[in-house]
């Protein structure tokens, strides 16, 4: 009977690209899809092209690439995406790029035409943020979900050629600030949320028209908010969630509220830009950087099981943009070997947190104007190309930390770059003693138990010629 559990445990290991050598040693590990936001990906050939391949070098799988809303005129055929009013050139090169790299492809658009935003927008107002239309989102979406359905003839191709299947389709970006969804209030109460999820399940409904498997993803939320008597611009992002998926929260408890139309999409997503580090925690309850992720999940959960959240019996939780900024270049960034630790961090919490597919913001760094301040220094290479050590914890993340079990014991989490025997090591002197071993698959994760007894010291993980950075254990 034991030789038959055991049996039992391996195949449910093998299925999920993890396999144990020393019972004990390993604990069945969730997925974790790594990518990029960056907006080189929709440039030029000549600029994208290297960028993208070092895309493919860092072990990515997914790219998010912007659409934009290319109607400057109203479509007369808002549905078809052969009407003249649309401009897809740039996008389709973009995703055809990406796709030929064997790139999985979100794309995302943010921001109405003018024809498309609600009438007299104030001065002062960014454009494209005031009362989107929420039928020509919908439209737009079955545009967008036909002409990347995998079915749609190329323009530039030969007869019988299509442009590539997008796999996700995300809808607005940050929509709890002012600078991309206004107005955020109505007096004391957040408008954002309501507005945004007649956006949402109009969007929804235009993909799904065209195809069910085409994944919708709400837009990621802004980390913080306005708290008190300050300005009104931002909502902080844990009370827009409740206020979209109709939660009211009563002391710790979290109950629904009547909800004419609940919100449908397949997956929440948020950006949980930190003030610190990846356990950093926040001032106030509703912000929500990396070390807050759960208080999103817990409000999505609960959603859930009061019929708030539709589309999908149990919604995933992405995070489609994160980062910190290096130094060099940026006079204000973390030093490069902290800014490749924190990486490897922020993956871990997150994946700790549920979250199963994260988008880093920039392979690249941006050049510095206006100013260092007004830019982002957040890639894994410089722009002359060289590699920060990010670029090597982002191909092979591997943290250690101390579990509060009995004894203490330190558990190792990682994902390799490649399918085969990893590893886990510990420095003595000036050798790498072997501690344990697990076989995985490409771009699985993995998630070791070393015993008590192990002594604080330098680890790292291998797997054929690869090593990860090497982690100080304390």
């Amino acid at each position: 009977m034991m030789l038959f559990m055991r049996l039992v445990i391996a195949v449910l290991l093998a299925a999920a690209g993890l396999s144990v050598a020393t019972p004990g040693a390993a604990l069945a590990a969730k997925p974790l899809t790594l990518g990029f936001y960056d907006p080189v990906y929709r440039t030029a050939p000549a600029t994208s092209a290297p960028w993208l391949q070092r895309t493919v070098e860092a072990g990515a799988d997914i790219v998010k690439i912007d659409a934009g809303w290319p109607a400057a005129t109203r479509p007369v055929s808002p549905r078809d995406p052969a009407d003249r009013a649309y401009d897809f050139r740039a996008t389709d090169g973009a995703v055809r790029a990406a796709h030929a790299r064997g790139l999985q492809i979100l794309l995302i658009f943010a921001g109405a035409p003018a024809w498309a935003e609600g009438a007299r927008r104030p001065a002062g107002v960014a454009k494209g943020s005031w009362k989107p239309n929420p039928v020509a989102i919908g439209d737009y979406g079955a545009a967008l979900a036909r002409r990347y359905s995998g079915d749609y003839p190329d323009p530039l191709g030969t007869a019988g050629t299509t442009l590539p299947r997008v796999k996700a389709f995300q809808l607005w970006n940050e929509p709890n600030l002012a600078a991309y969804l206004t107005p955020q209030w109505s007096g004391r109460k957040p408008a954002a949320p309501d507005r945004y999820r007649k956006m949402l399940n109009a969007f929804y409904a235009g993909v799904k028209s065209v195809t069910r498997k085409a994944l919708v993803v709400t837009a990621g939320t802004a980390p913080f908010g306005d708290h008190g008597r300050v300005a009104r611009n931002r909502v902080a992002p844990a009370r827009f969630w409740r206020g979209l998926l109709c939660q009211t929260q009563v002391g710790t408890r979290l109950k629904p509220t009547r909800c004419k139309h609940p919100a449908h999409f397949d997956v929440l997503a948020h950006h949980p830009y930190p003030s610190g580090p990846p356990h950093w925690r926040e001032n106030y309850a509703d912000d929500v950087s990396i070390n807050g992720m759960p208080r999103l999940t817990r409000i999505l959960r609960a959603a859930e099981r009061s019929g708030r959240a539709l589309g999908r019996k149990r919604h995933r939780v992405w995070v489609t943009e994160v980062s910190y900024d290096s130094s060099p270049p940026d006079p204000a960034g973390v030093p490069l070997a902290l800014h490749a630790r924190y990486l490897e961090e922020t993956l871990y919490v997150l994946w700790r947190a549920g979250v199963d597919t994260i988008t880093w913001f920039r392979i690249v760094d941006e050049l510095p104007v206006p100013s260092y301040g007004d830019t982002n220094q957040s890639g894994l290479y410089r722009l002359d190309g060289r590699a920060k050590p990010a670029a090597r914890a982002f191909r092979f993340p591997f943290v250690v930390e101390r579990v509060a079990t009995r004894g203490r014991a330190i558990q190792a989490w990682g994902r390799s770059p490649i399918a085969g025997r990893v590893t886990i090591e510990r420095r003595r002197g000036t050798r790498w003693i072997a501690l344990r071993r697990v076989t995985v698959k490409r771009h699985a994760t993995f998630l070791v138990r070393l015993p008590a007894r192990v002594a604080p010291g330098s680890l790292r993980a291998r797997v054929g010629s690869e090593t990860s950075l090497a982690w100080r254990a304390s």
